[in-house]
């Protein structure tokens, strides 16, 4: 049985863009590892997006699959994160616990209908956006994301993706004209929109930045004639986000094996 069969529409399109996100990535870097039961992004010199994810998706996988999983993150084959909808997690918690996989982290999976969405938000002069469409802007999109999420994010890894306007667009916004924050759309195959990668510098949160740069990337995919768009939010991000529009569907759950040092 497949994960659409299995779940509910609204969950099912916040995880399906999230996952579609990864496969293109994948295929753009040239890093994607795909099997009949899961895909994998095998990206180096990048922790960024170091992920399994899919499983699940289009059938329930046999039980040795989560064997052969483990087996293999012990072995540094493949990424020590793997990633699963509410819904998927609870049905594999058992297999998952018994190779010893344990909880790493958890988004909030959110969605807004923009038919019907209305944003207030005042214009500020002391901010504005940028479109990243070069290797220079590519590299600087790479360094906010990782001084924003603490982890390494390969600039050649951003770079694959520019340039590809019809699935992909990237944003740096400025505060008082110094590169400030991060963000970009990702337009999956069912026409839908999700937000991926908002993150702010350390020394320019408290701003309301994030909010502002939210709002600017909700208004380009209204542009490109979007009805739906979906984003996984950190515990901090919820209350931003549900001010905005956005509506609680479901967890996102990201499990990971403890190594031995």
């Amino acid at each position: 049985m497949s994960a659409k069969e299995n779940i509910d529409p609204a969950e099912w399109i916040v995880i399906n863009n999230m996952f579609e996100f990864w496969d293109f990535v994948g295929q753009q870097s040239n890093t994607l590892f795909s099997t009949s039961d899961f895909k994998a992004i095998l990206v180096k010199d990048s922790d960024w997006p170091k992920r399994i994810f899919n499983l699940g998706m289009e059938q329930d996988p046999e039980p040795s699959v989560f064997e052969k999983l483990a087996v293999q993150i012990q072995a540094g084959e493949l990424p020590n994160m793997i990633t699963f909808t509410e819904s998927l997690a609870e049905r594999y918690q058992e297999p998952l616990s018994a190779v010893g996989f344990t909880p790493r982290m958890k988004q909030l999976g959110m969605m807004i209908d923009l038919s019907a969405a209305v944003f207030n938000d005042e214009a500020s002069s002391a901010i504005h956006f940028e479109e990243v469409q070069d290797q220079e802007k590519a590299d600087l999109f790479a360094s906010i994301a990782a001084q924003s999420f603490n982890y390494h994010v390969g600039p050649e890894v951003v770079a694959s993706l520019i340039n590809r306007k019809d699935k992909l667009r990237l944003f740096i916004a400025y505060h008082e004209n110094q590169a400030a924050a991060c963000g970009l759309i990702f337009y999956d195959a069912q026409g839908n929109a999700g937000l991926h990668m908002i993150g702010t510098l350390p020394e320019s949160r408290g701003k309301g930045l994030a909010k502002k740069l939210t709002v600017h990337l909700l208004k380009e995919c209204i542009n490109d004639q979007k009805k739906l768009c979906v984003l996984h939010a950190s515990k901090a991000g919820e209350y931003v986000y549900v001010k905005l529009g956005f509506n609680a569907v479901k967890d996102v759950n990201t499990y990971h094996i403890p190594l031995k040092p």
